[in-house]
């Protein structure tokens, strides 16, 4: 198990002792955002980091198929968990491994990664980017959630105390335009867990796109976190946005 997977392994475990998953109104408001988009009811979706599968569930709940890649084994035990007391468990399936080397036979209407762009190096994108192009039919669409840089900078050193017994922090490298992101329980503060995320501006991630035959229809900015009031705007200008979503068709 490399680092990324040892983050992911235990902010899973950390999640379990502060809520249960479930499906929420933003999870269906993701899938209508992938039906709005000019494609068709009854879609073969690819989702990527499906994590505790409440995306997933969502669209199968509105009838849509779901190839789901996630590479921690606990957090598809819960989705499918969740499937099951939604009655959509047919309708879901899992892989348990790394998007970067996984090898799907099936080609797909709709590719979503939701809230985790940035693992690895800059090459680990371009390579998940060329994996996409292959995977995506020529007239589907890809929905890529993509971390701002300008917030996350100034987010540096937000502390969160996510329940009485875990703890979170953000920080920035600068350099490296990368945001940190570290957990740990409240009893044990110095076993943390950290992951880091390359933020791209938009220009720099249009860069990645050059080798493939994708290229970007729409620019969706998303909202931001207000740590002072502890109030979350859903959707804000682009410049103050925590992340946006990036709309990606075939040329």
């Amino acid at each position: 198990m490399n680092k990324n997977e040892q983050f992911y392994d235990k902010q899973y475990e950390y999640m379990d002792q502060i809520f249960d998953a479930k499906v929420e109104a933003y999870h269906h408001d993701k899938v209508e955002l992938v039906e709005k988009n000019g494609l068709k009811k009854d879609l073969n979706i690819l989702e990527l980091g499906s994590g505790n599968g409440e995306f997933a569930v969502a669209a199968a709940m509105h009838e849509h198929h779901v190839s789901a890649v996630e590479i921690i084994p606990h957090a598809i035990s819960k989705m499918f968990e969740l499937a099951k007391e939604n009655n959509v468990t047919r309708r879901i399936k899992a892989h348990q491994d790394s998007f970067y080397t996984i090898l799907l036979a099936d080609k797909f209407d709709a590719i979503c990664y939701w809230d985790g762009f940035g693992v690895g190096t800059d090459a680990d994108q371009q390579l998940l980017l060329h994996n996409i192009d292959y995977w995506l039919k020529p007239d589907g669409r890809v929905f890529i959630d993509v971390f701002a840089p300008a917030y996350w900078a100034k987010t540096a050193g937000q502390f969160i105390e996510l329940s009485q017994t875990v703890c979170r922090q953000y920080d920035f490298d600068i350099d490296t335009n990368r945001m940190l992101d570290t957990w740990w329980l409240t009893e044990n503060p110095d076993e943390k867990k950290q992951q880091s995320l390359r933020c791209y501006e938009v220009a720099e991630f249009e860069k990645m796109l050059i080798g493939t035959s994708l290229a970007i229809e729409e620019i969706i900015p998303g909202g931001k976190m207000d740590y002072d009031n502890w109030i979350y705007h859903k959707q804000v200008p682009m410049e103050e946005a925590m992340i946006y979503t990036v709309i990606i068709r075939k040329k």
